[in-house]
């Protein structure tokens, strides 16, 4: 064994070159994708820590039942489980009035479980004390001092403690928001009891749920699971994986789309694929460099054979040299991807942390929520500990299979051809001199086919490299274009300022002697009012084929209609025979510029505003699925729709059931002249407007006025210039709309400011780590076109020695550098429109990106090939003056 490692020792040393490009190539694989798996496992504990914040610390919650609470009591602990945290919640009495409160008692783990903190006081000790949040304060008017009276129920009590308030989240999903805790002492009998779990989060946690349930006897079923924290921690069950799989395959609605998103939920298994790659792509640049250095130095391994070494020294002896640059280049690829990713979490950090991604339709308060602005701080950097124990040992699977197949080549060998280092199984001897042929052009083919492994190794390498940048390219492009669209149409950050209109009333309305007024206003670079109006469609004969989405006609258990909606506007959908729906839908006038916006929204047919007032017009909003579709309401481009409105806004607020006198409305006959996919500014005061499940019609303002008489507006979207005060810009605002009955002004500049800056530093990395995944392919396309050079010495050496002057050596060359690139641009191509396919459908179908582009800017796609091209014409003529420089007889006496 000392043998062997001083000989592969000698190798490395003596081929300094090719050890150098392979160690750095190792080194740059390793800190690729170590540090790209700390930077994901940084972003995901920001996540799963800001979601304790918002859903409590805490695993599962169920009934405290007397059946197994006493055994429970005696011995918590068990097998296949270890419990952190059990927190106690026993509701002593529920108040019906002020309105509803729950009075609770609960321990201190309980406590800390849900975030309640104490600020201020005591914990409740004595019957007659009470412990509660400022909100709770608020709510019943009583003073923030502690020791104040407080009248529960007609019996008093002393204000001990104020708590920090519940999470958001879980006082959202529980309804528990609205409680009031009490001490141990005080016992109205028991409401109900509940024990709080937390887990150890080193396994899984589902595996010990199962494992406590049957300690004690409890029925699965029964039991509650914290989602916003269960997927961060192994909560999901194996079984409810299997059932996604089989609902996607099944249901041909659902299909990839939905398995993707159920699994995905946390980004997890994103994250995976993106390892995956870049594991696959570092072991393929491992394999070409190594594989490059052992062809070099095949004769030598033939001469050591025949003096007595067997294959599996062989095998040994590729082993060891793999495995020495592997201990060097492993600490140091591992030490410098995390201070490189260090680095990069302390700057950029919150592009890590999981957003949902699958948030489409939204409302602009939704929209305001869900900015970048307000997503948590990057938090600690993380050392994925497991991608570093992962990383090795695909490192030992990687060494083991590039020795297994370059010792499979060697097999296929003989010694004679090992030792002439001719891999060919025999010499086709053809002349070509006795044709009227250009014989550099032979040779140049000649030469590039002659080892084709190789060739294949050069263009795979240079392809992959280009094909995985101009893929982060086309998905970082249709992210920026998606993000712009996306919260245009939300108008929560498509505009810098809006004035909204709160009130339910139609007559409720921002004077259009008010838009004059604010057009004035010194800074505002846009102003686009938006006319609005309540409307019914009438859709007789099967024309809706969508019910599921209609709660009012889903008749679906699980979502229930909304009643506020029932009360106020008979349902937004309601059914008038078998198949046939009359649907509320919001009627919108835009101005010519905001039509004109709705083109990247275009699913069929034109949109052209002149055309719409002359003709008038209209554009329907419809419905679209989560894969794209949009024929759940069966109208087109062309097709004619009856329109119900109010005759005038001074009708009476029955007149929105659309059930009452005749004289109340009018009906219009409009022609569609386009469908799109998204409004821009929405009103959602009255049937609300999420962007999806709602439907508009969509029209001028000019047409608003002449159809329906309607000239003032409910919302205003304001865009400021560069350099403007938005604030001052909007305090100018509140005081020309101080006497707008419930008109607000909305500044949205922040968000905006920080989306941008969010997607720039996005765009920045996605660019970053192209260039990286360029430049280990660069490095390995370098050295083997180097020694594709090189080890044709002896075969250069003799066409110099016939004449051929050092012009014609270097066009010779350039000759094969231009093939090597245009066969790679070829490569290119045809993968990448493979991989782009694919990128496609993912950001159609998975994150349903709104109108992508179906291709890559063809600029950036024709500068990759045309640099391609030059890399390797570069190449080949850079190695052609170090052939040059060498003489001719030493170029002959090369093996």
């Amino acid at each position: 064994m000392r043998v062997m490692i001083h000989l592969a020792v000698s190798y490395l040393k003596y081929y300094k070159k090719q050890t150098m490009t392979l160690w750095i190539g190792m080194i740059l694989a390793l800190a690729l994708l170590t540090g790209m798996g700390s930077l994901f496992e940084s972003g995901t504990h920001t996540a799963l820590e800001q979601a304790r914040k918002d859903y409590g610390d805490w695993h599962y919650n169920l009934r405290y039942d007397e059946n197994w609470m006493k055994k429970f009591e005696e011995n918590s602990d068990g097998k296949g489980y270890k419990l952190e945290k059990t927190g106690i919640e026993i509701i002593r009495k529920v108040l019906e009035k002020p309105f509803s409160i729950q009075l609770v008692y609960a321990n201190d783990e309980y406590l800390e479980m849900i975030g309640r903190k104490l600020q201020e006081g005591s914990y409740p000790k004595k019957q007659n004390e009470v412990a509660m949040d400022k909100q709770m304060l608020l709510n019943l008017g009583i003073s923030e001092t502690l020791g104040t009276t407080v009248v529960l129920d007609g019996k008093f009590f002393i204000l001990s403690g104020i708590l920090s308030e519940a999470p958001e989240q879980l006082a959202k999903s529980q309804n528990d928001g609205s409680q009031i805790f009490v001490s141990k002492e005080l016992d109205y009998g028991t409401n109900g009891s509940f024990l709080y779990l937390k887990f150890a989060e080193n396994h899984k946690i589902y595996r010990q749920m199962e494992a406590f349930c049957n300690r004690f006897k409890i029925q699965t079923k029964n039991v509650t699971i914290n989602n916003g924290i269960a997927s961060y921690v192994g909560g999901g069950n194996p079984t409810q994986f299997l059932e996604v799989i089989k609902t996607g395959i099944t249901h041909k609605e659902a299909g990839l789309p939905y398995i993707w998103g159920k699994l995905n939920e946390t980004g997890a298994l994103a994250e995976h694929v993106v390892l995956m790659v870049f594991a696959v792509f570092g072991a393929f640049i491992i394999y070409s460099l190594f594989q490059i250095s052992v062809v070099k130095r095949m004769a030598q391994y033939s001469m050591m054979q025949t003096l007595g070494m067997s294959e599996s020294q062989n095998r040994r002896l590729l082993e060891i040299e793999l495995g020495i640059v592997t201990l060097s280049a492993y600490p140091i690829g591992c030490i410098l991807g995390n201070l490189t990713a260090w680095v990069i979490y302390r700057k950029i950090g919150r592009i890590f942390i999981v957003q949902n991604q699958m948030y489409h339709s939204i409302t602009a308060e939704q929209a305001k929520e869900q900015a970048v602005s307000n997503l948590p701080k990057a938090g600690a950097y993380c050392v994925n500990k497991m991608i570093l124990f992962w990383s090795f040992l695909f490192l030992i699977l990687v060494i083991w299979q590039i020795c297994t197949v370059l010792m499979k080549q060697m097999e296929k060998q003989t010694i004679h051809q090992m030792m002439s280092s001719n891999v060919s199984k025999h010499k086709n001897r053809k002349i070509y001199s006795l044709r009227h042929q250009n014989l550099t052009k032979i040779l140049t083919k000649k030469f590039m086919f002659g080892r084709k492994e190789t060739l294949i190794g050069i263009l795979l390498s240079l392809s992959l490299g280009s094909v995985i940048f101009l893929g982060a390219s086309y998905v970082t492009e249709n992210t920026r274009e998606n993000n712009e669209l996306t919260f245009k149409a939300d108008d929560g950050l498509g505009s810098d300022i809006q004035l909204c209109e709160q009130s339910e009333q139609l007559s409720d309305v921002i004077p259009a002697q008010k838009i004059k007024e604010i057009k004035k206003i010194s800074g505002i670079e846009e102003v686009h009012p938006v006319s609005y109006l309540l409307g019914e469609l009438p859709l007789e004969n099967g024309k809706l084929l969508w019910t599921s989405y209609f709660a009012d006609i889903a008749e679906d258990e699980s979502n229930p209609p909304d009643e506020t909606l029932k009360e106020k506007y008979n349902g937004i959908a309601v059914r008038t025979g078998e198949d046939s729906y009359h649907l509320k839908v919001n009627i919108y006038g835009y101005d010519d510029e905001m039509i004109a916006d709705l083109k990247p929204y275009l699913l069929e047919g034109t949109i052209d505003a002149d055309e719409m007032k002359e003709k008038n017009l209209v554009i329907l909003k419809t419905l679209v699925d989560g894969q794209g579709n949009y024929d759940g309401i069966d109208i087109l481009a062309g097709d004619e729709i009856q329109l119900k409105t109010v005759k005038n806004l001074s009708v009476p607020e029955e007149a929105l059931k659309f059930l009452g006198e005749e004289e109340w409305y009018q009906q219009e006959t409009l022609k569609v002249s386009a469908v799109v996919s998204r409004p821009l500014a929405k009103v959602e005061n009255f049937i609300g407007d999420d962007g999806e499940t709602a439907v508009d019609i969509i029209m001028t303002k000019e047409q608003m006025e002449k159809n329906f008489g309607i000239s003032d507006d409910k919302t205003v979207s304001i865009s400021v210039d560069k350099n403007a005060d938005t604030s001052q810009i909007s305090k100018k605002l509140r005081e020309i709309t101080a006497d707008v009955n419930q008109c607000i002004v909305k500044d949205y500049s922040q968000q905006i400011e920080a989306q941008n800056l969010y997607l720039a530093q996005k765009m920045f990395f996605y660019y970053g780590i192209s260039a990286v995944l360029m430049a280990i392919s660069l490095l390995h396309i370098i050295n083997s076109m180097q020694y594709l050079v090189l080890a044709r010495k002896r075969e250069f050496g003799i066409l110099r020695a016939m004449g051929i002057t050092d012009a014609g050596f270097q066009k010779m060359l350039l000759r094969e550098g231009v093939r090597y690139g245009v066969y790679s641009a070829l490569v290119v191509s045809m993968l990448y429109l493979v991989v782009q396919k694919i990128l496609y459908y993912f950001m159609v179908h998975v994150y349903r990106y709104l109108h992508p582009n179906a291709f890559l800017s063809w600029y950036v796609f024709v500068g990759i090939l045309v640099i391609n091209i030059l890399l390797c014409m570069t190449v080949m003529q850079k190695a052609g003056r170090t052939i040059l420089k060498e003489e001719i007889v030493k170029e002959l006496k090369e093996a």
